[in-house]
């Protein structure tokens, strides 16, 4: 697994999906565990703020139209029927206890990856950043596919052990897979291809020097 220098001035934090679709125990889409994930968060984001690291939320949103669902209504057909994920709906707002404060940016993006019809890369390289440091939900899915396209872009990855999570894949003919084996899983595939997998409290520790 590589270990890459985490130079504060050309890192960023990427919170993705920290919103109550994906936070509220009776959102459309919801997480076992990702509120979990509120309080070590926010503890990274302090200490990024002190050392002056841009951070970034994205959210995800269609629009109310359905116009750019995409192949997304074959493989979830509701989502053309429902409000969910649309723009203006209140569950694409970001959960009450992890916001964008002020000097934060926030994208909206509506694919997995952060990156896909989004200003993501044209922000992250006007700012000199070379190094993401990803967290938020889902591990294996928009945090997954973020971290596969950031690294084909030449971006250094320090993806968050403890600060993903996901949930339980159903049996679509392969068997149910509980989501702490996709947990897991994801985690192995990222550190053998895509990036470096630390702790939270580990990239602390490097972007503070140990103190």
């Amino acid at each position: 697994m590589p270990e890459f220098e985490i130079i504060a001035e050309k890192s960023a934090l990427l919170i993705i999906d920290m919103t109550r679709a994906f936070l509220d125990k009776n959102g459309p889409v919801p997480v076992p565990g990702g509120v979990n994930l509120i309080p070590g968060l926010n503890k990274l984001r302090t200490v990024a703020r002190k050392k002056a690291l841009l951070t970034i939320f994205t959210t995800m949103a269609y629009h109310q139209d359905g116009s750019d669902l995409g192949l997304d209504v074959v493989f979830h057909p509701d989502m053309k029927r429902t409000n969910s994920l649309k723009m203006g709906s209140a569950d694409i707002e970001f959960h009450a206890d992890i916001q964008p404060v002020e000097g934060d940016v926030t994208i909206i993006k509506s694919r997995y990856s952060a990156f896909v019809g989004t200003e993501l890369d044209l922000i992250l390289r006007s700012h000199g950043i070379d190094t993401l440091i990803i967290g938020g939900v889902l591990t294996n899915v928009c945090c997954e596919s973020t971290a596969r396209e950031a690294r084909m872009r030449d971006y250094k990855v320090v993806f968050l052990s403890d600060g993903t999570a996901t949930r339980d894949i159903p049996d679509f003919g392969f068997g149910r897979v509980p989501a702490a084996d996709v947990q897991r899983y994801t985690l192995a595939s990222i550190a053998c291809f895509f990036g470096q997998v630390s702790s939270i409290d580990q990239v602390i520790s490097r972007l503070t020097g140990g103190r």
